[in-house]
């Protein structure tokens, strides 16, 4: 499967999304508007954040700052954001998506998520109704979805939506494969976006890996986001180093086998 690093995936909506994203989860201060700045000028056109992270405001201004300094245009970036647990529920949803906007000081998200399934799906159903508000009204939540639902937490709202939820992010990693739940989401024409994609590190001790990465000259970690890209994942890698940059969105200039693909897939 030949993939490029300029190639996207497209939403329900036409609106496109990078194949590879920077995930953001921990970082916070000036040393993570650093972070995401470099990775906007090493070519990162996605950066995933949420309320929650507590770094909206750095992501915001890493994004004007490159924007300010002619490196890319607003258009060619792709935001994300989700609203957190406690803020759950159609006007506290609501209320989230301003002041994340407000936070980051941009003129629009591209994505906003619902950060984890509630405890039920009314109330799964009345933060949907939210976002779907939020995505019809001004044109600032350019698309919606979802984080770590199930099957059954997603089959409720595709049945009472309006709009369908148009990505599902949630963790999968080799050995932890989440077949299921991706074919679901593919069927249903969501987008499926995996964040911990190289398991926070701790692929090492995973021997086939190893021997991938000798075979190809790469590392595991760059292996396990390949993996991803050619199962039909977005990866959205975390790192608090700047040499991991690099390494991360170094995937494009090599291709599993089948065989190789079927390997990884066993270790779930």
């Amino acid at each position: 499967m030949a993939i490029t690093a300029n190639d996207r995936f497209i939403l329900q909506n036409g609106h496109s999304i990078p194949n590879i994203g920077l995930g953001t989860a921990g970082l916070k201060g000036d040393e993570a508007e650093r972070i995401f700045y470099s990775a906007i000028k090493k070519g990162y056109r996605l950066i995933d954040s949420a309320a929650s992270y507590g770094n909206e405001e750095q992501v915001g201004s890493a994004v004007q700052r490159v924007v300010r300094d002619g490196i890319v245009d607003r258009e060619d970036l792709f935001i994300v954001t989700k609203v957190w647990r406690t803020e759950m529920g159609y006007d506290k949803a609501r209320d989230s998506i301003k002041n994340s906007l407000d936070k980051m000081g941009l003129e629009y998200i591209d994505l906003v998520l619902i950060h984890w399934p509630g405890e039920t799906d009314d109330i799964n159903l009345d933060t949907w109704k939210a976002l779907e508000k939020e995505y019809d009204e001004d044109g600032k939540v350019r698309a919606i979805g979802v984080s770590n639902f199930e099957q059954s937490q997603l089959r409720h709202l595709l049945e009472h939506a309006e709009v369908a939820p148009m990505v599902n992010q949630y963790q999968s990693y080799p050995g932890d494969n989440r077949d299921d739940l991706l074919l679901f989401c593919q069927q249903q024409g969501i987008v499926s976006m995996a964040y911990s994609p190289i398991n926070r590190g701790q692929l090492d001790s995973i021997v086939l890996l190893d021997d991938l990465a000798e075979k190809h000259h790469k590392t595991p970690a760059q292996v396990a986001l390949r993996w991803a890209l050619q199962r039909g994942i977005i990866p959205i890698p975390k790192t608090s180093r700047i040499t991991r940059l690099d390494e991360n969105m170094n995937i494009f200039d090599f291709e599993l086998t089948e065989e190789e693909m079927d390997q990884l897939k066993a270790l779930g």
